[in-house]
């Protein structure tokens, strides 16, 4: 059992040693649009890695920034920020898209080969509040494999696998407006909800978020409207009150 341990140990050290680490970050942000209905959403991924990992992620992502050009793509395209230094990766992609293109699948192959979940998103307007629900639905994957990553069958193999996979973070954050009423994640950074994600359980995961926005903007909007309106009244009521008759300068005494 002990030899197994330290087996299990040493894989780990070797395999953060040869394959490096790799980080990804997903953020949802769902911005109302001032007073009139709709809303947007910022979609951002960063991903920082170094080592072999580090190699398979700016090779995925040369690679799918290759075919965009080659193929016209649909939909709102990434923006990309790269910060790399050395073997040591720094990469952001974000973008803003509507409602109705945020609960649209986005290709893999858009994005390097990672799965950013697809979404779903109902909005419920109430005039001066606003009902938010969020439903996505990811499978956390690794990136490409990188040469030299072991793909055998055999237990030794599954283990430095696993391994691996450990030295492998995934988290998913969503950015609600007003107050969450309810949610399956935790409270993170930023007035964000996260959910960190098991690259080696290799199942889908569902996260969900609920929020009500008080809509001030509107608030405001109504409030000025309505001492508008009482001002109007007032000075018509003070145009239409009838004024007094004034009394002649002088009078003509009666005999």
């Amino acid at each position: 059992m002990n030899k197994r341990l330290a087996l299990l140990a040493a894989s780990g050290l070797l395999a953060t040693a040869c394959f490096g680490k790799f980080a990804l970050g997903v953020t949802q942000t769902i911005e109302p649009t001032p007073i009139l209905p709709g809303a947007n959403v910022k979609q951002e991924l960063n991903i920082e890695a170094d080592g072999l990992l580090g190699t398979a992620v700016k090779q995925a992502l040369t690679d799918a920034a290759a075919k965009g050009q080659a193929q016209t793509q649909s939909g709102t395209q990434w923006q990309i920020r790269d910060n790399s230094e050395g073997s040591a990766v720094h990469l952001r992609m974000f973008r803003t898209v509507s409602l109705t293109e945020a609960q649209t699948a986005v290709a893999q192959s858009s994005t390097g080969g990672f799965d950013v979940g697809t979404m779903t998103i109902r909005a419920d307007d109430w005039g001066l509040a606003r009902h938010y629900t969020v439903r996505i639905v990811v499978t956390p994957s690794a990136p490409t494999n990188p040469a030299g990553t072991p793909t055998g069958a055999d237990a030794t193999s599954q283990q430095l696998a696993k391994a691996i996979l450990a030295g492998i973070t995934y988290d998913y954050y969503v950015s609600l407006p007003g107050v969450v009423t309810a949610t399956n994640g935790v409270p993170g950074d930023q007035s964000r909800l996260v959910w960190h994600l098991d690259l080696s359980a290799g199942s889908e995961r569902v996260l969900t978020a609920e929020s009500i926005y008080p809509d001030v903007p509107r608030l405001i909007v109504l409030v000025v409207v309505i001492l508008l309106i009482i001002a109007v009244v007032f000075v018509q009521s003070r145009r239409r009150r009838p004024s007094a008759p004034e009394p002649p300068l002088f009078t003509t005494p009666q005999s």
